[in-house]
């Protein structure tokens, strides 16, 4: 059977989301080859379109080619590894980017991708450069720098100076703002001062992100560098914000929508599979059994057969919502893709208690659905596999349950 790519609704406005995501967003394999990429990062690295940046080798564009493979050395080690680079334009323009990539491995450990967002911050690095040159030119990039800028003092903590951008983050005008402790637009007042110390003691800039106020109470989420500096003759702190809020508001989008179903909204496989591994390695240190049902629906495939994909996948949504209502908290129900889910039941009991949550599981999916203003009746097929019982791993859990689930099936004869 030939295979076909399953399309499934909001696949459109995930991929519309990305392509006006105002940050670069990328995929590139261990070899450093472009294979997906968004039109803010062609922008970024002065392309016309993704088209160009298909399939390009990235190496090519830093400016010191070790950075790249100390970079993957280290990802590949930690998964995740921030840092900011030295890239090159394709119109010979030197830029600095920060990079925030995921390394994603298969089941052998290996990398098989990375997936990553690149931000520009050559505005912030001139600025630092420049600030350290000469005050002169200091001052001039200090009022008219994109990000906010803030010099408090060590001692007392209030705030000693800042740039118009800072006044027009915060709320406050140049005269309301100095002389402001620090503590009134921190939300977290004593991590905020150990990271003061911190940044003191190591006598260098220091990257963090904290949560800061404006004049009407409105939080933001601060990208911060901090560094101590001499100013007026007295030690000071010289702080650059820039307001991350939206971007990390994005990220989180991105993320939930690559770990949910877009249809009901449930986990999907491959979140489903994070939850197991990691209730598998609980059970295993408790001696404790996880259960995991592979359910199907009987009857699915005539409802849309008779009334139409839009009122099956009304269906699913209905079913989505019956089988969370029905579980603990605790518990994840996610969808597969079709009819099929998988239900996991971390610190559940053994073979009877199993039975009882399917039986309870069934006789739910019985009862009547409105759908499409209709009476539409299903049933559920379930497969049972209980950890350690029938498999120690994951894949042999999804498997036991699946080829139960297909056996249960039969026995009924039944179909989707």
């Amino acid at each position: 059977m030939p295979n076909k790519k399953m399309s499934f609704p909001g696949e459109s406005r995930y991929e519309n989301l990305l392509q006006h995501l105002p940050v670069g967003v990328y995929r590139t394999t261990p070899s450093g080859r472009i294979i997906e990429a968004n039109q803010a990062l062609a922008d970024i690295l002065g392309f016309r379109t993704t088209n160009d940046l298909i399939r390009m080798d990235v190496t090519s564009l830093y400016v010191r080619k070790t950075a790249r493979r100390e970079h993957m050395a280290r990802l590949a080690a930690t998964l995740t590894d921030f840092g900011e680079f030295e890239l090159r334009r394709r119109d010979g323009r030197v830029i600095w980017v920060r990079d925030y990539p995921r390394a994603v491995k298969d089941e052998n450990g290996r990398v098989v991708y990375y997936d990553g967002i690149l931000v520009d911050v050559s505005d912030r690095r001139r600025a630092q450069e420049a600030l350290e040159r000469s005050e002169q030119d200091y001052r001039r990039l200090f009022d008219h720098a994109h990000d906010a800028i803030i010099v408090f003092s060590v001692r007392e903590e209030i705030i000693l100076d800042v740039n118009n951008r800072a006044c027009e983050l915060y709320g406050f005008n140049q005269r309301e703002m100095l002389g402001m402790p620090m503590t009134a637009i921190s939300k977290n007042v004593a991590r905020g001062k150990a990271r003061i110390r911190k940044t003191l003691a190591e006598d260098g800039c220091r990257n963090f992100e904290s949560i800061h106020y404006r004049k009407d109470g409105t939080e933001m989420l601060m990208d911060i560098n901090a560094s101590p500096v001499v100013y007026k003759g007295q030690p000071a702190i010289l702080s650059i914000n820039r307001d991350i809020t939206r971007r990390r508001q994005m990220e989180e989008t991105i993320k939930e929508m690559a770990t949910r179903d877009p249809l009901t909204g449930l986990p999907n496989r491959t979140l489903l599979n994070d939850r197991l591994v990691q209730a598998l390695a609980s059970a295993k240190r408790r001696s404790q059994k996880v259960t995991l049902l592979y359910m199907d629906l009987d009857g699915f495939k005539d409802v849309n057969d008779t009334l139409g994909h839009e009122a099956g996948d009304e269906l699913l949504k209905a079913v989505a919502a019956r089988l969370t209502g029905l579980l603990r908290e605790s518990d994840t129900v996610a969808r597969l893709g079709g009819d099929e889910f998988l239900i996991l039941l971390p610190d559940a009991g053994g073979v009877r208690e199993a039975g009882r949550i399917a039986a309870k599981i069934r006789s739910a999916l019985e009862r009547p659905f409105q759908i499409g203003g209709r009476v539409t009746k299903i049933s559920a097929s379930v497969g049972i596999a209980i950890y350690p019982r029938d498999g120690r791993k994951a894949r042999a859990l999804m498997k036991h349950a699946d080829t139960a689930m297909y056996a249960v099936k039969k026995s009924r004869g039944t179909r989707s």
